[in-house]
């Protein structure tokens, strides 16, 4: 592979003491340089917001203006774009016509009685999440196991054995040698620092019940995120259990993290109506997977209403849900069974931004780049409570091209990022900034088990801070990071996945028998910074400062996987040969692809040319501070690392220009955008994240 170039003179800087001294040596040129672009960087944020709190100010008043002069609703012209949260006004007529239409399905359900089935008759329209199912339990200090091993309650296992179900297996990690260098590379001693006591007095939540522990592993990190044992995950495949009937112990191992989950049942439901007002009841219709519509039984399930956080926001709503715009295409809901058999509600999905069908479709490089600068998140308030799928395609295909680039199988890889809340009860951002929050992530295209339909598996790499919510950094499924009633984004901000679709990103290589999967490594590389963050690098806190963030860690996985690649290929000469004697073969053409690539992605995380000292090394995260004393040069030195990476600093920035990027190297883009979508809360709108 060819060395990545870099423009103009490459700087090199040294880490710890060393690289403290050199700030002191520079002294007066780098706080001038320092200071001088933090106030550069605050004027114009500052003028940014003026000017958009005037232009708001201007917009509302010529609306009022409008309003006063003339009471005919005649006069609001479509061009003013004047948001009347048409979808879930209160109206004492026929509500679900009026927002459905006589004609809809969901408005005659009103109109005629509706016979419920039991749970014993639904139930099997039911399937379970996963086949290995359970929840996490974390040993006590004295029960504890090698090699971080906890216990894990079964919730669900495959038919050859059911003798799991609800009994306590040990899970443990594979022997293999990678296996074993991914734990012992994020294995620590746990002792809480005073900036995490200090964080849990603010109401983040953090390890307790690891602190003081030594050398704790990543399951063991993963079990006890939390104050109690709550997290559920699911098992990836390979798993192998073994039963010892002599001491009736039981054995799961595994090879890769598990993937946090909500729930251990899954169905496809269309909701008809409120059973009773001011009730959490609610009566649904299930798919019908002949007649494809929702024209199956209908039976009585719950939505609890969730409680409100310390601002007031609830993070979802259940009013009135029957009501929003995705109802008609129905809800994925996952949850589990009460006492009583009721079916209870945990998190929700909206089966229209999983399917494979674009709302809109953007052809050509230009439009595509024109679309995710103007376009995307455009009149964000306005779109309250919807959702959009939009398809950008590089090359310059007609407009009427029907055939879907999605395949049964493909694998795309996933770009996050969420905005703010805005409203009477909204968030109070400084400065105007609205940060949001950066991931990345796997999708997969799958059949869906209720329709047969292809649609997108979508599974976050959570490099996430510790939290007043509860979220655990780490692998988490679409339905429990963003469709979760009680802890998920779905219904209180908005939100973006850029689903990317490369060959020279997605596929293997096979260099006569070598293997190399940039996918994997990337997933690798991920994997160690999600487990980093969980225990804060044995300090107990991962925190999030405008300078130090989610979106830089995330990007220095991108770093070390670039870096990875590019070492083996070099230092292989059976690679460097086979690349000579084969180079019109489709797979070189694929690994030219993804050198420019790295290219291109190195001046996005490195715009100066200056490699960050804590990327090179891997020594340090940026959300993670482990030095126990502060000091004014290491807040400098925090500052000039983060001007080094600036482009990484914003969420939404890092998306787009990671997005461009791909473009421009031929890959199409699927982008889908929520806002606020489930029940309707009036005190709340959604706030597009900045970008500048």
């Amino acid at each position: 592979m060819a060395t990545f170039s870099l423009s103009g003179p490459t700087i090199f800087l040294i880490s710890g003491q060393s690289f403290d001294q050199l700030i002191l040596t520079l002294g007066l040129i780098v706080l001038a340089v320092v200071f001088g672009l933090t106030a550069f960087i605050f004027i114009r944020i500052f003028l940014n917001w003026l000017q958009a709190k005037l232009e708001k100010s201007n917009l509302f008043f010529r609306r009022s203006f409008k309003r006063t002069t003339d009471n005919s609703t005649a006069n609001i012209s479509k061009a003013e774009n004047v948001f009347l949260e048409p979808v879930f006004v209160e109206s004492d007529g026929n509500l679900a016509a009026g927002i459905f239409g006589e004609k809809s399905d969901i408005a005659k359900a009103f109109d005629q009685e509706i016979t419920c089935e039991d749970s014993a008759a639904v139930a099997d329209l039911y399937k379970p999440i996963a086949l290995w199912h359970g929840r996490l339990i974390l040993p006590l200090n004295e029960e504890r196991q090698p090699y971080g091993t906890v216990f894990f309650e079964v919730i669900n296992a495959p038919k050859k054995y059911q003798n799991f179900i609800g009994k306590t297996a040990f899970l443990k990690w594979s022997t293999n040698r990678e296996v074993q260098f991914f734990v012992h590379a994020v294995s620590q001693d746990i002792n809480f620092t005073k900036q995490a006591i200090d964080s849990k007095k603010s109401g983040n939540i953090h390890p307790d019940r690891l602190n003081g522990w030594r050398n704790v592993g990543p399951l063991e990190t993963l079990a006890g995120s939390r104050l109690e044992d709550s997290v559920t995950v699911m098992l990836r495949r390979p798993v192998i259990a073994i039963h010892y009937s002599s001491s009736d112990r039981r054995e799961l191992t595994i090879d890769r993290e598990p993937v946090q989950i909500i729930g251990s049942l899954c169905a496809l439901v269309s909701i008809l109506q409120r059973k009773e007002p001011d009730s959490d009841k609610f009566i649904v219709r299930h798919f019908n997977k002949t007649s494809q519509q929702f024209d199956g039984a209908a039976e009585i399930i719950r939505i609890p209403q969730v409680q409100p956080d310390k601002n007031g926001v609830a993070r979802s709503t259940n009013h009135p849900i029957e009501q929003s715009p995705l109802n008609p295409d129905g809800w994925y809901i996952y949850g589990e069974r009460d006492e009583d058999s009721m079916f209870v509600v945990q998190a929700i999905e909206p089966r229209k931004i999983a399917q494979l069908i674009p709302d809109e479709t953007h052809f050509g490089l230009q439009k595509s780049i024109a679309y995710l600068n103007s376009k995307n998140w455009e009149n964000t308030p306005a779109q309250k409570g919807q959702a959009k799928r939009v398809l950008l395609m590089p090359n310059d295909a007609t407009e009427n091209a029907s055939i879907s680039p999605w395949q049964e199988g493909d694998v795309g890889i996933v770009i996050h990022s969420f905005g703010g809340i805005g409203g009477k009860k909204g968030e109070k951002p400084a400065l105007g900034i609205v940060t949001g929050h950066f991931a990345l992530g796997v999708a997969k295209v799958v059949r869906d088990r209720f329709t047969s339909e292809l649609r997108f598996d979508i599974e976050y790499k959570q490099v996430y801070a510790h939290n007043p919510d509860g979220i655990v950094a780490g692998s988490s499924k679409w339905q429990s990071y963003m469709g979760d009633l009680q802890r998920g984004w779905l219904g209180d901000r908005p939100v973006c996945d850029i689903i990317c679709k490369l060959d020279c990103v997605c596929c293997d290589y096979d260099f006569d028998g070598i293997t190399l999967s940039p996918l994997t490594e990337l997933n690798q590389q991920l994997d160690i910074m999600m487990a980093r963050y969980r225990s804060g690098d044995g300090t107990g806190a991962s925190l999030v400062t405008p300078a130090t963030s989610c979106v830089q860690d995330s990007s220095q996985a991108i770093y070390a996987t670039i870096k990875k690649i590019t070492s083996e290929i070099e230092s292989n000469p059976q690679i460097q040969n086979w690349l000579k004697t084969h180079p019109t073969d489709a797979q070189t053409q694929r690994f030219h692809q993804l050198v420019a690539l790295g290219e291109s992605l190195e001046k996005v995380l490195m715009p100066l040319g200056i490699v960050r000292p804590d990327w090179r090394k891997n020594s340090r995260l940026a959300g993670i501070d482990s030095e126990l004393k502060k000091s004014f040069f290491a807040g400098i030195a925090n500052l000039i690392k983060a001007a080094i990476s600036y482009r990484t600093m914003l969420p939404r920035r890092t998306q787009d220009e990671i997005a461009k990027i791909l473009l421009k190297q031929g890959a199409f883009l699927w982008i889908i955008r929520t806002n606020q979508v489930g029940g309707f809360d009036p005190d709340i709108e959604p706030i597009a994240p900045t970008g500048f």
